[in-house]
């Protein structure tokens, strides 16, 4: 009885204890800060883009009667890559050994082209177009042929072209598919223009003699904050110091050029010194990060088209676009490339300006030669079996008038062309 006394004291101070220090880790409880989502939400500069805004074709070929047609127009491009986007294509195999000529096949009559800046990894083209098929990530193409003739079973072939290796993946789709594409090129077609020229080279290339009339545009340019990058690129924007156009965090730099607005990010520590050991498999994953670092960002300011993958430094090249037409500047004004490092990003240069509101009051026509005339030109300083494309786009300047104040940038009319995977402008033309 006395024992059972004893324990009932030892617990109700063990109880009273407990009570008590229960109340004073409560009491003694640091007020947390609620945290608000946006102080953990990754910058937002501009735009997120899908695989199919950025990897996508700028010119169209269309071979019909012996008749050949192209076209660059944004329109018909989109409606002939959206329509693909819902096919069913069977499971492209590789072709070892081809029926004829590569050249001829991609550019066999009765058939539609597909073609790209540079060439695209399949594995991240799978993305835009139900593919299906092995060693995605080893192979890349430039150029898609749609078949419009019915094969033998009752099919219609689709060929994954790339031009500077000539390999080739074989696929097929419907005849309600093929119908689709004939309907959009029979609506568009005041859209293609007659190529009435055709040079048999390595490279089979379909020009026109006909002089080409494009608007030189003006454009005022909104400058993006600094800022904005400096927190995306650094994470923690307030262990960044900054000074004289340039920032650090003590292992990483950007710099700054606010002429040409143009920054360069630096992180030493990811330099890849060897990059003549990266396989196939990972020359495609560093142009799919490259994609994704921009999205991480949101870092698309305009239309930016992949435009090339330089092996070498492990680089991808976006490049703008308006309308359509590819915009060249020789200080980075219209490029952003991305290095990827051994880890993660080791260099990125871009413009931190987007194109705001069009001067149309400054806007005039501008003739430039024709393509035919351009290649004849470039024949005699350059190997012709290495011109791969010509095409008309843009060149990117401050306009000249001072008063301005690098707010006011011009696009002037001009001939680019496609030299072993280069693109380099030709000449302008006359007002």
């Amino acid at each position: 009885m006395k024992g059972t006394k004893i324990r009932g004291v030892i617990l109700t101070i063990l109880v009273v204890i407990s009570v008590f220090l229960s109340y004073s880790l409560w009491k003694v409880q640091p007020d947390y800060e609620v945290i608000d989502n946006e102080t953990v939400k990754k910058e937002q500069i501009a735009k997120m883009r899908q695989p199919e805004q950025v990897f996508r074709p700028t010119m169209v070929y269309y071979h019909q009667n012996d008749v050949n047609y192209m076209s660059q127009n944004l329109d018909l491009v989109s409606a002939l890559v959206k329509a693909g986007t819902t096919f069913d294509f069977s499971e492209l195999v590789r072709m070892d050994k081809l029926s004829a000529g590569y050249q001829s096949m991609v550019h066999q009559d009765n058939s539609m082209e597909l073609v790209f800046p540079n060439a695209v990894p399949l594995s991240i083209y799978s993305q835009v177009f139900r593919l299906k098929g092995d060693n995605f990530d080893l192979n890349s193409f430039n150029r898609i042929t749609f078949n419009l003739n019915k094969s033998e079973n009752g099919l219609f072939s689709v060929y994954f072209g790339n031009d500077s290796n000539e390999q080739m993946y074989q696929g097929s789709i419907q005849q309600d598919q093929v119908d689709e594409l004939k309907e959009i090129l029979t609506k568009q077609k005041k859209d293609l223009v007659v190529a009435d020229q055709l040079y048999k080279n390595k490279q089979y290339l379909f020009l026109s003699d006909r002089p080409v009339k494009l608007k030189q545009q003006q454009y005022v340019i909104e400058a993006i904050d600094i800022g904005l990058f400096k927190n995306a690129l650094f994470g923690d924007g307030s262990k960044v110091k900054g000074q004289d156009n340039s920032y650090t965090n003590g292992s990483s730099s950007m710099t700054v050029n606010p002429d040409d607005k143009v920054l360069t990010y630096v992180d030493p520590a990811q330099e890849r010194r060897d990059t003549s050991q990266l396989s196939s498999a990972m020359k495609s994953e560093q142009i799919q990060s490259s994609f994704s670092f921009i999205n991480d960002h949101w870092g698309w300011t305009g239309d930016y088209y992949y435009s090339g993958y330089s092996a070498d430094t492990s680089t991808t090249a976006f490049s703008l676009f308006v309308q359509g037409l590819p915009v060249f500047n020789d200080d980075g004004m219209s490029e952003i490339l991305v290095a990827e490092g051994t880890e993660s990003v080791y260099k990125y240069r871009r413009p931190f300006f987007k194109l705001g509101a069009q001067i149309s009051t400054e806007s005039k026509e501008v003739t430039l030669p024709s393509s035919d005339s351009v290649y004849n030109e470039l024949i005699k300083t350059v190997n012709s079996d290495d011109i791969q494309m010509i095409v008309p786009g843009y060149v990117m300047g401050y306009e000249q008038n001072n008063k301005s104040y690098n707010r006011v940038v011009e696009l002037t009319p001009a001939w680019f062309y496609k030299y072993n995977g280069t693109w380099t402008p030709v000449k302008g033309g006359d007002a």
